[in-house]
Formats: structure tokens, C-alpha cells, sequence
């Protein structure tokens, strides 16, 4: 450029020519320093335009999603790079962010190829100088080891809460569970002479022979359940659940005999499945256990029992006609440790509280239906 033949009006194109390279150094220096960071955070940027629309991917972005060297991103294909289970997160985001909602979040997305991957992505509105949005601008950064550490760790938090929680209420399991049986073992022995049985003593003294014999299993299941370090798929053993229940009726025989108890089942639907026994016999019986204690004084108890698969779960339902329990006024306390509701002397509130325990131990869950004056019916998955 020659100086010497700039006029003032040449001056001042000078000017602006001297100021435009340095706006142009400025940008040049900027974007040094973005692509810099970029490179050490490994965050990938991207861009909508509105007004021209255009999208545009950085070099990092490109080398996340592992597109084409040719690839043009549109706004429409944008979209394709979220795995679906998170496309209306990711959408509801977008339309949020084009009427001026930033946002940080974590989403999973997909590479060009298909790969799955966590992401941080965040993204805020770009406007003119009227304040009039035209466009988005946001990064994103594959975070997917980290968030499988995280999963891993929260996994491992929970295996141990859980392990915790079981040892510590291992006490209780033995006294409630055996409660019921060691009653009726010292109510039978107190009622029969050993030395001169008469056909009803006889009687006595059969179920007070398979009253022991139930309290053995029960305790050697309790043993085996104390030595185990985790309740996993490879523990399970395949369980009849009418033999389960002959069991506890066994040891809850003279309970219900002297409380006149009506028991109906049928396992038929379905008669066994993969489950730890001493889990499944605790259930029963702090269930029926349950159902005579808060039987309605003016009619014989009834209890029934059944199992069903529906959805691809098997659910086991026990369906009383006692007392009934008001869900509005108790429901968030029922399944809490030493909570009870009806008065009585012999509860001690550990029973609900044990059998969901043990069900949600076994990746299942309980619910309950009630009316009081009318009864309660159970509904436990068990698979």
C-alpha cells in the first residue's frame, strides 16, 4: 500500500483497514485458545444458526461422534446423535434453549457409527443486538467412563448398605421368626405327661415333633442365609411353594387351631420358582402370622393364598378378612420397623417390615390393599 497518495478519506480507510486486521488477529487468537481448551477438556462445540439455517460442528465434536470428513450437520439430523431413550429429553432441551433456557446436563448420546455414550452437554441462546435470538451455541463432553465409575460405585454403595442392613437385622429375623414356634413348642410341651399319653396327648405329641422338625429347617436356613454374601441369581434354588407353605402351616398349627382359621391356596398358576427358600417361608409366615393376629373379632379369620403370573412376573397374593388397616392415616409407616397400629400386645412390629426386607432383597416388591372393618390383601412380586 502506498502511503504517501492516502488522502483523508484514504487515512480513514486506513484506519478501518489497520482496525479490521486487528479485529482479525483478535479472532485469530481467540480461536487458538478455544481450540486449545477444547483439546484439553476434550468438549466438543456445535452451533445453530436460525436466520441462515445452518449447524455447525467443531474439529473435537467431529472427532466425538466419529462423522465423515464430508459430513454436513442440519438441524434435523442433529437430533440422531442422542440415543433414543433420551431424544425427548434432548428435544424438550433444545426448543427450551430456542426460547432462551440455557442448560448443563448430563444425556446419553450415539456416535455416527451408533456407539452409546453419557455426555455433559450444556448450551445457551445466542442473540443479536436486539436481543432477539438467533441461534444456539453448546459443547459437550464424553463423559462415559466416569459415569460408568459413578454406576459401578453406587452399585457397590448399595450391595454394601445392603449387606450392612441384613446383618444388623439378622437379631430380629431370629427372635420374630422364631417367636410363633417356640411359643407353640412350650405351650405343646406343657400340655402332654411323657410318661402316660393318652390318644389326644398322642396327638399333641406328633405336632410338637413336626414343630421341631420345622424349626430346624428354619434354623438352618437362617444359618445358610447369614453366610451368604450376596443375594444374586446363582443362589437361588428352584422352590415348591405348596411344600414352603406346608411348613409354616406346621409350625403355625396350634395358632391356627386355636384362633378357628380358614385357609385357602392354590399355587396351581404357579407351583415353583427360583427363590431362597428361608426367604420365601419368612414371608409366608409373617404374612399369615400377620392375618390371624389382627383377625376381626366377630368372624372366624380367612385367609387365602395364590400365586399368578401376569406381565412376565409371578405374584404371590395373601387376602385376609381381619381388621383392615386406614392406608391414608398409616400407609407410609406400614412397612417401618417397630410400627404398629391395632394395640395388641404380642406386636411388635417387625414382620411387614422383615417381609419387604427379604422381598426387595430379591429384586421384588410389595404393595397392599385395605378397608378397614373388612380386611387387607397383599400383593407380593416375586420375580
Amino acid at each position: 500500500m502506498n502511503l504517501s497518495r492516502l488522502s483523508l478519506k484514504g487515512k480513514k480507510n486506513a484506519t478501518v483497514e489497520k482496525n479490521a486486521a486487528s479485529t482479525s488477529d483478535y479472532f485469530s487468537m481467540d480461536n487458538f485458545y478455544y481450540k486449545q481448551i477444547s483439546e484439553l477438556t476434550g468438549a466438543g462445540g456445535w452451533s445453530v444458526d436460525f436466520k441462515n439455517k445452518k449447524s455447525f460442528f467443531d474439529e473435537q465434536a467431529r472427532n466425538i461422534l466419529n462423522v465423515p470428513k464430508d459430513y454436513k450437520p442440519t438441524l434435523n439430523t442433529g437430533f440422531n446423535f442422542y440415543a433414543e431413550e433420551h431424544m425427548d429429553k434432548a428435544t424438550a432441551l433444545f426448543f427450551d434453549c430456542a426460547q432462551g433456557k440455557s442448560f448443563s446436563t448430563h444425556v446419553k448420546m450415539r456416535t455416527y457409527d451408533g456407539e452409546i455414550f453419557w455426555a455433559k452437554a450444556s448450551g445457551r441462546p445466542l442473540r443479536d443486538n436486539d436481543k432477539e435470538i438467533i441461534g444456539i451455541r453448546g459443547v459437550f463432553q464424553n463423559i462415559h467412563e466416569e459415569k460408568l465409575r459413578e454406576e459401578q460405585l453406587e452399585q457397590s454403595f448399595r450391595l454394601i448398605q445392603g449387606h450392612n442392613s441384613r446383618l444388623y437385622d439378622f437379631a430380629h429375623i431370629i427372635s420374630h421368626n422364631l417367636r410363633s414356634q417356640v411359643g407353640n413348642l412350650q405351650m405343646s410341651a406343657a400340655l402332654f405327661d411323657s410318661s402316660n399319653l393318652s390318644a389326644d396327648q398322642n396327638e399333641l405329641l406328633q405336632n410338637f415333633t413336626k414343630i421341631g422338625k420345622s424349626l430346624d429347617v428354619t434354623l438352618r436356613h437362617l444359618n445358610k442365609i447369614v453366610s451368604v454374601h450376596s443375594v444374586a441369581s446363582k443362589t437361588r434354588d428352584k422352590v415348591v411353594i405348596q411344600d414352603v407353605y406346608n411348613r409354616v402351616v406346621a409350625g403355625l398349627l396350634q395358632t391356627i387351631r386355636e384362633n378357628k382359621v380358614v385357609m385357602y391356596t392354590d399355587f396351581s398358576e404357579v407351583e415353583e420358582i427360583p427363590y431362597i427358600e428361608a426367604y420365601l417361608e419368612s414371608i409366608l409366615q409373617n404374612l399369615i402370622t400377620n392375618a390371624i393376629r389382627y383377625k376381626h373379632p366377630d368372624r372366624d379369620p380367612e385367609i387365602s393364598l395364590y400365586t399368578y403370573e401376569e406381565n412376565g412376573k409371578v405374584h404371590l397374593l395373601v387376602k385376609d378378612n381381619g381388621l383392615g388397616i386406614d392406608l391414608k392415616k398409616h400407609g407410609e409407616e406400614l412397612f417401618k420397623i417397630y410400627k404398629t397400629f391395632h394395640g395388641n400386645d404380642d406386636a411388635l412390629g417387625l414382620g411387614l417390615f422383615l417381609t419387604r426386607n427379604e422381598v426387595e432383597a430379591m429384586g421384588g416388591e410389595i404393595n397392599v390393599e385395605s378397608k378397614v372393618g373388612k380386611g387387607s390383601k397383599f400383593i407380593v412380586t416375586l420375580d
